[in-house]
C-alpha cells in the first residue's frame, strides 16, 4: 500500500522512493518501476526462492516466470532489495541450516543479482523498513536489530555468516555464485529507515491524502 502511494506519482514517486531506501542519488533511467513480491535465482542449492518485499533499480522480469527477476543489462547498474517488517521479526526457520538468518540471506541474494551473462551489481542496497519504536528504542527485542548492527559496523560479520553457512552454492549454466563474495561486500551499502519516514514524505498523487489520513488514524489507534 506504501509502495502504491509513491508509485502513484509516477516516475518522480519513484524516483522519490529510490533515494529514500538507498539514501543516495539514483538514474532516473533505472527507476521506473516497483518489484513487490518478487523472486531473484536463490544463492543456495536446496534454498527456496527468497520473496523480496520490494525490489528496485536495475531489475527486469526473468523470461518464462511471472514472479522471477534478474538484474537489467545495462551500465551503472544498481539495485535495492527490501525487508520490510511490522511487528514481526526475521526469520531463522530455513530447513537445511538452522543458523541462517532473513537477512543476510536477502544480502546474499543482491549481492549475488545477475543477469544473463553473469554481470553482477555495480552498486547494492539492501534496506531494512520497521516501524520506528524499533529503529530508536533502545531496549532491543528483535534479532534484525542487533544483526543489522552487527552487518552494518562491520561487513566481515556479513562474510562471516555467509561463509558459516552449510547449504552448497548454487551454479548452473545461466547462473554462477560469485568467485570472491569477500569483493562484493564493497559494493554493498546498508540502511534502515521507517514507516513514518516513507508516510512522512509521499508525494502528491490521487491517493495520497487518503493515505496520510490512514496513517494518521493508525498512530492514534496505537
Amino acid at each position: 500500500m506504501l509502495g502504491c502511494g509513491y508509485a502513484a506519482a509516477g516516475a518522480k514517486g519513484v524516483k522519490l522512493v529510490s533515494e529514500l531506501l538507498t539514501g543516495a542519488p539514483v538514474s532516473s533511467s533505472s527507476s521506473s518501476k516497483l518489484w513487490f513480491e518478487v523472486l531473484p535465482i536463490p544463492p543456495r542449492k536446496y534454498e527456496g526462492n527468497t520473496h523480496l518485499d520490494l525490489a528496485l533499480g536495475s531489475i527486469s522480469n526473468r523470461s518464462g516466470t511471472r514472479s522471477g527477476i534478474q538484474l537489467l543489462e545495462e551500465d551503472n547498474s544498481w539495485i535495492c532489495f527490501c525487508e520490510m517488517k511490522w511487528n514481526s521479526d526475521i526469520s531463522t526457520t530455513v530447513s537445511y541450516d538452522l543458523n541462517r538468518n532473513q537477512l543476510v540471506r536477502v544480502i546474499e541474494n543482491a549481492l549475488c543479482f545477475q543477469d544473463n551473462r553473469g554481470r553482477y551489481a555495480e552498486e547494492v542496497f539492501v534496506t531494512l523498513v520497521t516501524p520506528a519504536m524499533f529503529y530508536y528504542n533502545s531496549c532491543k527485542s528483535r534479532l534484525y536489530q542487533y544483526k543489522f548492527s552487527e552487518y552494518n559496523h562491520d561487513a566481515e560479520n556479513v562474510l562471516k555468516d555467509l561463509q558459516a553457512c552449510s547449504l552448497k552454492t548454487n551454479y548452473n549454466n545461466n547462473w554462477k555464485y560469485p568467485e570472491e563474495i569477500s569483493a562484493r561486500l564493497n559494493c554493498l551499502t546498508l540502511n534502515w529507515i521507517t514507516y513514518e519516514y516513507l508516510f512522512e514524505n509521499l508525494p502528491d498523487s490521487v491517493i495520497a491524502d487518503e493515505l496520510k489520513k490512514f496513517w494518521q488514524r493508525f498512530r492514534k489507534g496505537n
